[in-house]
């Protein structure tokens, strides 16, 4: 029964909501959900994006005290990130469905590893320099790579958090709050661009959406009060564990010719 659906995708968008304010992995929860309400592949990507949304908002200005003397990157980045996540939907749109359904497998599996490998990489962070290091100059070399992650933020967007963070540590920035508050800001950048295309180019599935985002505005709320009691390698556990689940089925599925 369709109330049946609403109410299991509105769950997921929960689930999703508190992970992601958590330790992150939501979206290994939303999009096998709605593949499993019947949306495409594609379309489940951009509504997922779409629904996830507004609660990163809430997660920037959470760190807005811990940007510290990053303001110069930022200017820098923040168009970085909007035009890079634009152009990742936009290769979305343009590459096509087919296409998708044969490379989100692999997505997924770059995401899952992503998160199983997030806590060593944030130990690898924190053991490089002490905290109280000023960030460098931004170097240009450094801009093409992090376009090149908003690109993948705007075209698929999972694992995108732990990937940021490990590129920001090999750009030189030493202090863990200020790379995830810029990480975090950016990353609501890059989808905020996605998020318009998707919507403009009327490619969004609302009715899901509209479900999975009041389930996942609440998670994030929810999130936000057991940030320091839950700990992150759980959620980041399940997360893994349902993102290797999805990669396994959608592989079988390619094996069989659809």
């Amino acid at each position: 029964m369709q109330w049946q659906q609403e109410l299991i995708v509105c769950g997921a968008g929960f689930a999703a909501g508190l992970m992601n304010a958590l330790a992150g992995g939501g979206t290994m929860v939303t999009f096998p959900v709605l593949l499993w309400a019947g949306l495409g592949a594609m379309d489940a990507n951009m509504t997922s994006t779409v629904a996830l949304f507004p609660g990163m908002p809430l997660s920037a200005w959470s760190f807005r005290n811990h940007l510290g003397k990053l303001s110069q990157w930022l200017k820098v980045l923040a168009p970085v990130a909007l035009l890079g996540g634009l152009a990742g939907g936009a290769l979305l749109l343009w590459l096509g469905a087919e296409l998708f359904d044969w490379i989100v497998p692999w997505l997924l599996l770059l995401a899952t590893m992503l998160l199983l490998a997030n806590d060593f990489i944030t130990r690898w962070l924190r053991r490089r320099v002490g905290p109280q290091a000023e960030p460098g100059e931004l170097k240009p070399w450094a801009v093409v790579m992090l376009g090149a992650v908003a690109v993948y933020g705007g075209y698929f967007g999972a694992g995108i958090g732990i990937m940021m963070l490990a590129t920001l540590g090999l750009l030189g920035l030493r202090d863990i709050n200020q790379m995830n508050a810029l990480k975090v800001i950016l990353a609501l950048l890059m989808n905020l661009a996605a998020v318009v295309w998707f919507t403009v180019r009327g490619q969004v599935e609302w009715h899901w959406a509209y479900w999975m985002m009041g389930g996942s505005i609440a998670g994030y709320l929810a999130g936000s009060h057991l940030a320091m009691r839950i700990p992150g390698v759980w959620v980041r556990g399940i997360a893994a564990l349902i993102g290797l689940g999805i990669c396994v089925q959608l592989f079988v599925k390619q094996l069989r010719g659809g």
